[in-house]
C-alpha cells in the first residue's frame, strides 16, 4: 500500500492550534482508517501538543505533515526554533510543561532533529489496520518476499499527496 502524505503550514498563531488538531483528524478519516474514539483522541492529544509547542517556542511559520501507512501514522512538525525541546521538572499544580511526557506516552516512537534553521518534532502512532491490510501483512510474513530471479526490478512507493 502506498505512503499517505498531507502537508499544510500555519502561520504560528495559537489560534490556529484548534483548527490544526481537527484537520489532522479529519485528514486521517478521509483516508479511511478505522478509528475509535480512543485512537482519535490519541491523533488529537499529539498532534495538539506537538503543533502547540511549535507556535509557542518556535517562530514563523508552522509545517505539519501527516504520513499514513497501514498500521502506523507520523505527525511531523517542522518549525525554525532550533532549540532543542525540553521536558521540565514539574510541581503538582503546574498547568502547563506535561505535553512531551504525554505525547512520549501515547506514541510508539517519538523523537525530534535539526532542520535547517529549525527542528522538526514527530511522533508515530499505531492504527488499528483494516482487514485487506492485515491480510496483506500476514501474507508477506508468512510466504516473505522473494525477488525473482534474474531480473531485478526496482523497489515501487507510490506517494499520494492530498
Amino acid at each position: 500500500m502506498p505512503t499517505l502524505v498531507h502537508r499544510f503550514t500555519l502561520a504560528g498563531a495559537a489560534r490556529e492550534v484548534s483548527l490544526a488538531r481537527c484537520k489532522v483528524v479529519d485528514t486521517v478519516r478521509t483516508w479511511g482508517v478505522p478509528m475509535d474514539d480512543e485512537t482519535a483522541d490519541a491523533i488529537r492529544l499529539v498532534a495538539s501538543e506537538l503543533i502547540t509547542n511549535a507556535v509557542v517556542h518556535g517562530k514563523g511559520p508552522v509545517t505539519v505533515t501527516l504520513y499514513h501507512r497501514p498500521g502506523r501514522l507520523v505527525i511531523d512538525v517542522l518549525d525554525d526554533n532550533p532549540a532543542a525541546p525540553r521536558t521540565s521538572c514539574l510541581q503538582n499544580d503546574d498547568e502547563s510543561g506535561r505535553g512531551l511526557r504525554l505525547v512520549g506516552l501515547l506514541a510508539s516512537r517519538c523523537a525530534w532533529e535539526p532542520s535547517g534553521r529549525g527542528k522538526r518534532v514527530w511522533a508515530e502512532i499505531a492504527l488499528p489496520m483494516t482487514a485487506p491490510a492485515i491480510r496483506a501483512a500476514v501474507l508477506r510474513r508468512l510466504f516473505g518476499f522473494r525477488p525473482k530471479r534474474g531480473v531485478a526490478e526496482p523497489e515501487l512507493l507510490t506517494v499520494a499527496v492530498a
